[in-house]
C-alpha cells in the first residue's frame, strides 16, 4: 500500500522557526513511517507543511500526486486542528475513496470533532503497532479488529474499539526513517546558516502531574525508557546523516529514576566519540539537585536546556501541581550556566490562581533569573488543552470563551480568569520583549562572566539577532495591536458552543487511552478521580 505521513502548520506558523530559524525533523512521522515499512512492502512519503513552506492547496495536490491508500496527518499541537481538517476535506474531495487518519495529542481528545471533520480513523495515543495493523485492517476492511482507534463505519455511525496496552519496550520499535526527509530543510539558523536538528526519543511520558499539560494523558500517566545501546544506536546514525544538532524530545529528558542510566549514556558518548550538540527539556528540580549530572551532560555536549520554570510565586506553582518550587528554578539556572549550557526558561501567566500582581512578581522573576544565567524566555498564556484536567474544568464551568481551536497556540488567552484576558495578553508580550531589553542593556554595563562554550553560542545568536532587529521590531508595532484587537473582538462575539458539544468534549477528554495490564497507572486519570 501507499501511505504519505503529513506534519501541518499552526496558522500563525511555528514561532521558534521565526524567532530563531529553529525547525527540527518530524520525529513522529519519521517513526511511524519507519513502523510501517517495517510490516510490509510498503510505499511511505511524508510531507512536512512547515519545512516544505506549503500551503493546504500545494499540500493537497501534493498528497494526490503520490495516489495513497492512506493519509495520515498528525496532530502536534491544537492549534493545528483547523488546517488538517482542510487539507483532509481537499483530498476527500478528490479522492473519497482514501482513508484520512488523525492522530496525536489533540486527536486523541476529540476523536469525534475529527471524524466530522473528514477523517476516517482516529489513533488514540501510541501510534506504532496502530500504523503497523492498519493497511492490513483496511484492505481486508476489518477496522473493527485494531485496537485503540475511534473510526466512522460506511452507515456513518462512529465505533471505538478496545484500548491498546502501552508498548512496554520501545527498543522493539523499528529505527526511524530519517532517509524520508531531507536534513537541510531542518535549521537552526540563530547558530549558523549550516546547522541542522535532528530529533531522538529516548524515553515516552512523564512522571509528574503538571495539571494544564497534555502530555501525560496522552502517555497512559506513566514513564518509560530506551535502552542506552537503543540510543547510542540512534545518535550514531544522526551523526552520520552529517546532523549538526540533536534535539532529545522527551519531555522530561533526565527524570529521578533514570538519573544512574543518564550518567551512563552520558559517559559512553563520550569513550564512542559521539559527542555532539544537544538539546533537552528538564525539570528544575532534578537540575538543582544533581549537578554532577549535568556537569557530565556537558561533557557530552549539552548546549540547550528549556527550563520548565512556570511561574515566579511559590503559591501558584503548588495549585498548578508543579512540584516545584522558586528557589529551585534559580539553583538550576545557575549550575545550567556555570556548566556552558544555553538556558530557556519557560513561564506562564493567567492561571486561574494568578492575580496581576502575581504575574508581574513572575516577570520579575525572569528578570533574576536572567541576572543568574537565563539566556532567553518563552512567556505562555496559561490554555487548558484536551485531555487536561483544567480542560474538563473549565468546560464544566464555563469558562471557555471560545472553542475556535486556532486560538489554542499557548500565545492567547480563551478563557476568562481573575485577570482580563486582554492584560494578561498585553503581559505576555512586556515579559517576552522586556526581558530581552533589560538583558542587553544590563550587558552593556555589567560584567558576567560566561564559560567558553555558551559564549561561542551567544556570540553567533547575537549576530543573527542583529540581523533581525526589523523582524523584533515588526512583532512589537504591528502584532501586538492585531492580537489584542483580535482577541477584544472574540471575547465581544463569543458564541456558546451547544450543550452537546461541551458533553462530548468532557466525556472524550477523559476517556480511557490504554487498557489496564499490570499496572493501574496505565488508565487515564479524570478531573473526577
Amino acid at each position: 500500500m501507499k501511505v504519505i505521513f503529513i506534519r501541518p502548520s499552526n496558522p500563525t506558523g511555528s514561532g521558534y522557526l521565526r524567532s530563531f530559524g529553529f525547525i527540527p525533523v518530524p520525529l513522529g512521522l519519521i517513526q511511524l513511517a519507519g513502523d510501517v515499512r517495517s510490516t510490509g512492502d510498503h510505499q511511505v512519503r511524508i510531507i512536512d507543511m512547515e519545512a516544505d513552506m506549503m500551503t493546504v492547496p500545494q499540500v493537497v495536490n501534493e498528497t494526490l500526486r503520490f495516489n495513497p491508500d492512506i493519509v495520515g496527518i498528525t496532530l502536534h499541537a491544537t492549534a493545528a486542528h483547523n488546517v488538517s481538517s482542510q487539507i483532509a476535506k481537499g483530498i476527500k474531495e478528490m479522492d473519497p475513496e482514501v482513508t484520512i487518519v488523525a492522530g496525536g495529542h489533540h486527536a486523541t481528545f476529540v476523536p469525534e470533532e475529527m471524524l466530522r471533520s473528514n477523517f476516517d480513523v482516529v489513533v488514540m495515543g501510541e501510534g506504532d503497532e496502530t500504523m503497523m495493523e492498519l493497511p492490513g485492517a483496511i484492505e481486508n476492511k476489518e477496522l473493527d479488529k485494531v485496537k485503540g482507534i475511534v473510526y466512522r463505519t460506511k452507515d456513518g455511525s462512529v465505533k471505538r474499539t478496545p484500548p491498546r496496552p502501552l508498548i512496554r519496550d520501545l527498543d522493539k520499535l523499528p529505527m526511524p526513517a530519517f532517509d524520508l526527509v531531507d536534513r537541510e530543510k531542518y535549521t537552526f539558523d540563530v547558530f549558523g546558516k549550516n546547522e541542522t536538528v535532528a530529533c531522538i526519543e529516548t524515553s515516552r511520558g512523564c512522571p509528574y502531574a503538571c495539571e494544564f499539560c497534555s502530555v501525560t494523558p496522552t502517555w497512559g500517566n506513566t514513564w518509560r525508557n530506551k535502552s542506552n545501546n537503543r540510543v547510542i544506536r540512534e545518535l550514531s546514525d544522526v551523526k552520520k546523516l552529517g546532523y549538526s544538532w540533536v534535539f532529545f524530545t522527551d519531555d522530561i529528558f533526565i527524570v529521578q529514576p533514570n538519573i544512574k542510566d543518564r550518567m551512563a549514556l552520558f559517559h559512553e558518548m563520550i569513550e564512542r566519540g559521539l559527542v555532539t550538540n544537544f538539546i533537552t527539556q528538564m525539570r528544575v528540580d532534578i537540575t538543582a539537585k544533581n549537578p554532577e549530572v549535568i556537569r557530565r551532560a556537558s561533557d557530552a555536549g549539552l548546549r540547550i536546556a528549556f527550563l520548565g520554570v512556570e511561574s515566579g510565586d511559590d503559591e501558584t506553582l503548588k495549585k498548578i501541581h508543579k512540584g516545584t518550587v522558586t528557589n529551585l528554578a534559580e539553583k538550576a539556572v545557575k549550575t545550567l550556566h556555570e556548566n556552558g549550557v544555553v538556558v530557556l526558561i519557560g513561564l506562564i501567566l493567567g492561571a486561574p490562581y494568578d492575580t496581576f500582581r502575581k504575574m508581574m512578581k513572575t516577570i520579575q522573576f525572569a528578570y533574576k533569573l536572567s541576572d543568574l544565567g537565563a539566556d532567553s524566555v518563552q512567556f505562555s498564556i496559561y490554555t487548558p488543552l484536551p485531555g487536561t484536567r483544567i480542560f474538563v474544568k473549565a468546560l464544566k464551568e464555563r469558562k471557555l470563551f471560545t472553542l475556535n481551536w486556532d486560538y489554542y497556540d499557548v500565545l492567547l488567552p480563551v478563557m476568562r480568569t481573575k485577570v482580563n484576558p486582554l492584560l494578561t495578553q498585553f503581559l505576555q508580550y512586556y515579559g517576552n520583549y522586556s526581558f530581552y531589553v533589560r538583558k542587553w542593556i544590563r550587558s552593556k554595563f555589567t560584567r558576567t562572566r560566561i564559560p567558553e562554550r555558551k559564549l561561542e553560542l551567544l556570540r553567533k545568536a547575537e549576530k543573527y539577532f542583529a540581523k533581525r532587529l526589523g523582524h523584533y521590531m515588526k512583532e512589537i508595532v504591528i502584532s501586538l495591536p492585531t492580537g489584542l484587537i483580535r482577541t477584544a473582538k472574540l471575547i465581544r462575539e463569543e458564541s456558546l458552543s451547544p450543550e452537546s458539544k461541551l458533553e462530548e468534549l468532557i466525556s472524550s477528554s477523559k476517556v480511557i487511552v490504554y487498557s489496564e495490564t499490570d499496572e493501574k497507572r496505565n488508565r487515564y486519570f479524570s478531573i473526577d478521580d
